[in-house]
């Protein structure tokens, strides 16, 4: 995204006239595939950008014609594209437009029809989740669909299965949803009579399965694979963002005994891991230092990583800053307290209820004993000192990818270290927006608001100075 002004020159009068101007600078520019009109006629600006993007300006009478020849040329690209997206050139247009919470209502998308391929279903398998929810999954013959070869593709729940007629051996369409995500379309040849069954039983554990709407669940919490994802998810890197300590090392440590719950990571021996064939002194030392960095992670890092369901970390900040700044205070707010947690914006009774269900069970009020006798950061630190109310009164949305804040999670933690708020949308109370690249929707919302668009380098300098982006330096 971009935005073009220079001193004493009028704004562009659109993307057409701005792209046409950049190119006259002599910057390369993707032009668009054409520009339309109810009648195909164009104002003097208009044309004269046309001209130079050396673009089409068309009638609406030619949409159909013009979408089936850019699906026709799709396969040519030097880049892979899943649709069209037609946008008004006018800018004032726009703004009168507006947009929604989530996209601008002046842009539409067209989505081309995924890649397909036909295979044969080998296999269908069940898989238990760290939520105890179980999922079939088709292993299929290899097949390359949109430029990936596909092998497990997943069926969702015994509802969808029902509604392929699907079994083992049937022959189906994959496609890759939104170029991304294998699905099974349809069965093309109907070859097993009958439609596949869920098990009664958890693969992993034996447990009778429990339905729960669509959806099949293994209630047994100590079951292996549920203890497995959970503890790979506490690990992970958007989460206590352990180094060194991927699925493999997780896995190694399970079968070695030397893990049984998150809080093992921070007490175990990992001498032990020296006599496994891959894992050196110099691999144990990066463990080591991983596992010590991860214990001085925030408590709302080690309150989201419980793998509690909807407590994510805007929800889990917005209760530390409700003043429930550990779990003590927490379980009780839920267990005496809870119309007041109701009342918390964006909160609500399903949302109260589920961290019911999940932060009051005795496994982990046993969890969280563990984890304070590990040395885990187990209360939120109140601010102290200026540097920590630089950004006080401000209210930031960030979006798009960084260099230096992978995940962007990290950014949003140095913004509430010095008292800024963190929103998930823009909105008329938003006053700074933080755009990585790719920042999309929320960068022109942001911009039609008047909001601050504050660029990753001029972050890292307002988080050095300490100040707030587009301000003197804090003394």
């Amino acid at each position: 995204a971009f935005f073009l002004s220079w001193p004493g020159q009028p704004l562009p009068s659109g993307p057409l006239e701005a792209l046409a101007s950049l190119k006259a600078l002599g910057f390369p520019v993707n032009a668009p595939v054409a520009a339309l009109s109810p009648d195909g006629q164009f104002t003097p600006v208009q044309r004269h950008a046309l001209e130079m993007l050396n673009c089409r300006g068309v009638s609406y009478a030619t949409l159909a014609p013009l979408v089936e020849e850019q699906t026709l040329q799709r396969p040519t690209l030097d880049w892979d594209i899943d649709g069209l997206v037609f946008k008004v050139d006018a800018l004032a247009l726009r703004e009168e437009l507006g947009a929604t919470e989530h996209h601008p209502r002046w842009a539409v998308a067209y989505k081309f029809e995924s890649p397909q391929g036909e295979t044969k279903v080998e296999e269908i398998t069940v898989q238990v989740g760290r939520t105890g929810r179980v999922t079939p999954v088709a292993r299929v013959a290899p097949v390359v669909v949109g430029g990936s070869t596909i092998t497990f593709v997943t069926l969702h729940n015994q509802g969808f299965i029902e509604g392929l007629e699907l079994n083992i051996g049937d022959v189906v369409s994959i496609s890759r949803r939104g170029d991304v995500i294998p699905a099974v379309e349809r069965v093309v040849e109907k070859l097993t009579p009958g439609t596949w069954q869920f098990p009664d039983f958890c693969p992993a554990c034996g447990s009778c399965l429990r339905k729960e709407g669509a959806h099949a669940f293994c209630p047994q919490p100590d079951c292996p694979d549920q203890k497995r994802f959970r503890l790979i998810f506490f690990a992970g890197k958007d989460q206590m963002d352990i180094e060194n300590l991927g699925p493999e090392t997780v896995d190694t440590l399970i079968s070695l005994g030397l893990v049984n719950d998150p809080a093992d990571f921070f007490t175990c021996d990992y001498d032990k891991l020296l006599d496994v064939p891959g894992f050196g002194p110099k691999k144990v030392d990066l463990i080591r230092a991983g596992v010590e960095k991860a214990r001085k992670q925030p408590f709302v890092r080690v309150l989201t990583s419980l793998g509690i369901p909807d407590l994510g970390p805007k929800l889990a900040q917005l209760l530390i800053e409700s003043g429930l700044k550990n779990y003590l205070a927490l379980r009780d707010a839920l267990e005496n307290r809870a119309e007041e947690l109701i009342n918390l914006p964006g909160v609500g009774e399903r949302t109260v209820e589920s961290l019911k269900l999940g932060l009051l069970k005795p496994s982990v009020n046993r969890l969280i004993e563990k984890l304070t006798r590990a040395g885990l950061v187990m209360e939120a630190q109140s601010p102290r000192g200026p540097e920590n109310t630089a950004f006080a009164g401000t209210v930031w949305c960030v979006t798009g990818s960084f260099e230096k804040f992978q995940p962007r999670a990290l950014a949003e933690e140095e913004i509430l270290k010095r008292s800024g708020r963190v929103v998930s949308a823009v909105s008329g109370a938003t006053t700074h927006l933080l755009a990585g690249s790719g920042a999309g929707s929320k960068l022109q919302k942001a911009q039609s608001l008047g909001v601050s668009v504050v660029s990753e380098q001029d972050f890292l300098t307002a988080l050095t100075q300490q100040r707030i982006p587009g301000q003197g330096v804090s003394s």
